[in-house]
């Protein structure tokens, strides 16, 4: 694989040695992408947590190995999502998501569209607090998971199977039902608009459910239940 150039979206890195480190991107053309970085003070800085980035002459040997590139440069601005904390712990929280949640390998048509526009609205939105939810569930309506609503408010989602089920909802690390006004709302947001997101009327408890439901339902069907380290400082700032 020879790509002249390709735009990549950051969403995990781990240390390699003292002077390099491997990224997980997200692209278009490849879904999820390990990439061997060298870490230097030019552009050490450009690889945080959704960063958009444009990398040159990447290449890869095969599917099992790291891709490396010879230039890299900003595809967007950044400075709001590094300047304020709110938007900086949602940049976290997203990515951190997408790297527990979706693993390399996986049918990802649509994804990159998703998170490119959530990395848009972080940067240049006046009022994020809501990102999260709109992101995540374009997500799982891009991988194909959204259940179609059974319309029976006395019904629960399981969402292990995606199937509605006339039982009490119980979430839990071992039980996965969702309630019905919860799962519709997930089922509803794909179809909205991002302003109409911001006026979302949840309290937190109900917040933090849909939240957890919405990445366990991937988690589910994909990587397996895995936690999400990042979403306590979510919650602690936006509270």
């Amino acid at each position: 694989m020879l790509v002249p150039s390709l735009k990549a979206i950051v969403i995990g890195a781990i240390s390699y040695s003292d002077s390099s480190k491997v990224v997980k991107v997200l692209t278009q053309e490849y879904g999820i992408l390990p990439v061997f970085v060298r870490v230097s003070k030019k552009t050490s800085v450009l690889w945080h947590p959704l960063a958009t980035l444009e990398l040159s002459e990447v290449k890869r040997k095969n599917s099992n190995s790291l891709a490396t590139f010879k230039g890299v440069e900003r595809a967007s601005s950044a400075i709001e999502t590094l300047r304020d904390p709110k938007r900086t712990a949602l940049a976290f929280f997203l990515s951190e998501f997408l790297e527990k949640s979706v693993p390399e390998g996986t049918h990802i048509d649509g994804v990159f569209d998703v998170i490119e526009e959530a990395v848009c609205l972080l940067e240049n939105d006046k009022h994020v607090a809501n990102l999260h939810f709109y992101a995540i569930a374009k997500v799982i309506l891009a991988l194909g998971l959204m259940p179609e609503n059974t319309g029976d408010s006395s019904h629960s989602l399981h969402l292990e199977t995606g199937e509605w089920h006339d039982v009490k909802p119980l979430l839990s690390k071992t039980s996965y039902l969702l309630k019905y006004d919860l799962a519709e709302l997930m089922i509803k947001i794909p179809g909205m608009d991002f302003v109409n997101i911001r006026n979302l009327r949840l309290n937190q408890n109900e917040r933090k459910e849909l939240l957890l439901a919405m990445v366990m339902f991937i988690q589910l069907h994909h990587a397996g239940l895995r936690e999400i380290k990042s979403y306590e400082v979510l919650e602690t700032i936006f509270d």
